[in-house]
Order: C-alpha cells, then structure tokens, then sequence
C-alpha cells in the first residue's frame, strides 16, 4: 500500500474522530466521512512507517449506510448516498470538519456513538441519555478568525490541519450565535478589521467566543496587539451582544484564553439556570456548549445511577467545581462540601483562590474522610496523582463526569485497585459530532451492597434516543 494507490475498502468500525475504520491487507485505514458497514473507493493520502495505518479520502461511495442523509450544512462535504456517487471533496479543498456524523441519522449516531466507547475504550454504556434538538443547541461556540482585511472568515481548522474553514450560519450554533456571528463579520469588514496571522505573528482579530443564555449574548474578543483597533473600535458598533469583554493573547500556540478579560462595554457576565441551579458565566468562564443535556448528567452525576436521592452526610468533596453547578447540588444534601477550581474566573464564582485538584487533596485531614467525591476533570482524566490521592482518601463514593474516554479508562484502570463500577452512561452532549459526556459512579470495595451483581444500573438498559 502506497501514497496515492486507490482501494476499494469496507468500514467495519467508527474512530476516535469520527471516522470509517477498515482493515486492507493487515492496515487499518481511516476514511473521514466513511461510516461502518459501508463499502467505498479510496484514495490513500498517507502511509505511517511506524504503524500499521493508513489515511486516505473518499472518492465514492458504493454501498451506503442505510441511515446516511444528504448534509444538512452546506460548509460539509457530501459524498451522496447513492452507490458510485463521487465526493464532493477534491485534494487541497476547504470545508468544515467540526460535525463528523453530520450525514447520518442522529438514532444512529447514538448508536455507533455506544458502539465505539466499547470497541475503542473498553467503555460499556447502560445508554445514551440525550435531548431532542440535533441542531441549534450550542449556546458556546468559539471562533478562529481569519481570511483578509474586509473579508474575513469566523471558523474553525480542518481536523489535523491549521487550515481555516467557514462556519457562517453554522446549524449546530444557537440561532443567537449564528447571528451575532454575521453582525460581528460584516462590522469588521466595514472597518477592515485585520486578522491575526499565525504565520507571520502580525494582525490584530485573532479569536470570537460567544455565549448565550438563548436570549441574550456575552461576546469575548480576543486580540494579538495591545493597541487593538478590533477592541477600540468594535464595542460601538456592535448591537447583539448584552456584553463585550477583551482579552489579549499576544503569545504563540492555539490557547485561546488569554490574559484576564477587560470588560468594553456593558454587561459582564450571563446569569442562568441549569439543574435547577443559578449560575453566572463571565467572558472566559466554562459553559457546557449544551446546557440543557448538561443539566441532565449533573443531576445524574450527583444523584446516582438508578436517579434517587444522592447519598447524604457530613462531608462532600466537588474537584474540577467549575463555576460550582454541582457544588451547589451537593450542598442540598450535605452539610459541607469543599470544593476546588484551577480557573480563576469559575474559582470566583466559587469564593475560592484557584488551586488544583491534587493541591486540594494534598492539604486535606486523612482522618476527615468525605462520603462522597464528585470530580469533573478535563479531558485528559485525572491522572496518576490524583487518582492516588482518592485511593489514599477512600471515600465510599466517588462519581466522575468526563469528557474525554481515554483518560476517563486510564482513571477507573488506576482506581480499580479500590473502587467497583456501579454504572457508566453517556450524554449526547454534542450532536453529530463522536463526542460525548460520560458519567462514571463508584463504590469502594468493602461498602455494603457493592458485592458482584448487586450494582445498581448493572442490568442493561435499551438506548435512549
């Protein structure tokens, strides 16, 4: 198998991506926009030395997946759903890789969502948990900025590349978003606002990050130069945002927060409800894209598998609070829950100085043993010192939501030493994407009922479409 030798494949299997997996001659070959039980021709665009994979671009499709859709963006590549069709993709063109299963029915989705946590991450989900809306859901979204002065593009890069594509009227972005989004391009444009290159280290409008509450809008403007015309200028002429905050990030690399925000004009932060919970988020605080999925697997994060009253006592401990939804949960059921956040801006919104979660638990009394952890980490998992530290802590119970199933196996791999798995769901969180929120709640070894098969949520459940 070489560069450029074109196949004809079947995909057996979905990727960490998104992707079609199909084995050829002992490689595995990865096909964007491929989806499992389909039969394609392919063209390989590269071969490792290392390994036995492969990446190649669909050329056509020759049997399709029987729930694939024609793509409801216009910003995605289409391959068609009849046999032979030919890709709409050619070497070298643009679109937006942001919505992988976008082309598939969303109940099946699901399904190969399920099906890739098991086969991939050895992760076997009682169910996918979701809301009814696949699109206009993400009340988060951030923008690359890009293109030229008085033409500018609001989007985001290829997956593996730093090749930026359009997301105007994006049909994942809620309504709000999607506008504020148009106002904001056409505004700069008006003013040939520059954008930041990444090459050249010059411009000046480098990031967008929108927020919404579904009526109103907080937007963050992120710029490379301190005499920014984007954020002198920009604030004035702007009519959809309640708010307009600026945060400069002259540095290199992709990070998108930068130093701590200067509020422009108006409102600082957005107040909401979620899980019953008053919250505000300010212009770099963490809001889940999908709030109203979001509210469903914190309620279950605290609640546990089976959804009853969570466990109740003396002490409570929230690592990875964030701007403290489930601090706030805990709190109606516990008499003290200590929490931790490293973000300063969510740590705020707690009343506490950031620390990391393996500095909290460093400091903590042995002999004060919580009856319940609940931990949120990003998406690389706890990781060896924290999980350490839980299994020196010995708490009866210890509930984990993740984003990321990799470091979320590596976590519940390090904690079996101490825990047993009492249940693990998923939450559609992102629609038409491969991603999904998980929800993992164990037992100590030793505490009772936690015997094999008695586990609550053990027996299967049918998915949740």
């Amino acid at each position: 198998m070489r560069s450029g030798d074109t196949l004809e494949i079947a995909a057996s299997s979905l990727g960490p991506e998104g992707e079609g997996l199909a084995v050829h001659e002992g490689v595995t070959v990865h096909v964007p926009r491929a989806f499992p039980g389909e039969r394609a021709q392919v063209r390989i665009a590269h071969v490792s030395r290392q390994h036995p994979r492969a990446h190649a671009e669909l050329r056509a499709l020759l049997e399709p997946h029987p729930e694939r859709r024609p793509s409801p963006c216009v910003h995605h590549f289409d391959p068609g759903g009849e046999p032979g069709t030919k890709s709409g993709s050619k070497p070298g063109a643009i679109a937006c890789t942001g919505c992988a299963l976008l082309s598939l029915a969303v109940p099946a989705q699901r399904a190969l969502k399920q099906q890739l946590l098991k086969n991939h991450y050895g992760l076997e989900v009682d169910r996918v948990v979701a809301a009814p809306e696949e699109f206009g859901y993400r009340w988060s979204s951030k923008r690359v900025v890009g293109g030229k002065a008085g033409a500018l593009i609001l989007g985001s890069y290829m997956q593996g590349s730093h090749i930026l594509a359009p997301m105007h009227a994006c049909r994942v972005d809620h309504p709000e978003i999607v506008l504020a989004a148009e106002e904001l391009r056409r505004v700069a444009d008006s003013l040939a606002i520059e954008p930041y290159d990444e090459r050249s280290g010059s411009g000046d409008l480098r990031y967008a990050w929108f927020k919404t509450d579904g009526q109103q809008l907080l937007l963050t403007l992120v710029t490379a130069r301190e005499d920014s015309r984007a954020a002198s200028e920009l604030p004035e002429r702007l009519r959809r945002p309640i708010g307009i905050a600026w945060s400069l990030q002259p540095g290199p690399g992709n990070n998108l927060r930068g130093q701590p925000p200067v509020i422009l004009r108006g409102a600082a932060e957005l107040n909401f409800t979620i899980a019953d919970t008053p919250l505000a988020v300010g212009p770099l605080g963490f809001l889940q894209p999908n709030p109203t999925v979001a509210a469903l697997a914190y309620h279950d994060l605290v609640a546990g598998p089976t959804g009853d009253e969570p466990p109740t006592g003396e002490l409570a401990f929230d690592l990875y609070a964030g701007p403290g939804v489930t601090t706030q949960l805990l709190r109606r059921h516990f008499t003290e829950v200590r929490a931790c956040e490293a973000y300063p801006e969510s740590a705020a919104q707690l009343g506490l100085p950031p620390e990391r979660a393996e500095d909290f638990l460093a400091r903590q009394q042995t002999t004060e043993r919580p009856s319940l952890v609940i931990a949120n980490p990003p998406r690389e998992g706890l990781g060896p010192r924290v999980c350490a530290a839980l299994l020196q802590l010995a708490p009866q119970r210890l509930h984990i939501m993740s984003c990321g199933p990799a470091g979320l196996a590596r976590d519940l791999a390090a904690l079996a030493s101490g825990y047993r798995m009492l249940g693990l769901r998923a939450y559609d969180t992102l629609p038409q994407t491969p991603h999904v929120e998980l929800v993992a709640w164990l037992e100590r070894l030793g505490e009772p009922g936690s015997e094999p098969g008695s586990e609550p949520g053990s027996e299967p459940v049918p998915e949740d479409s």
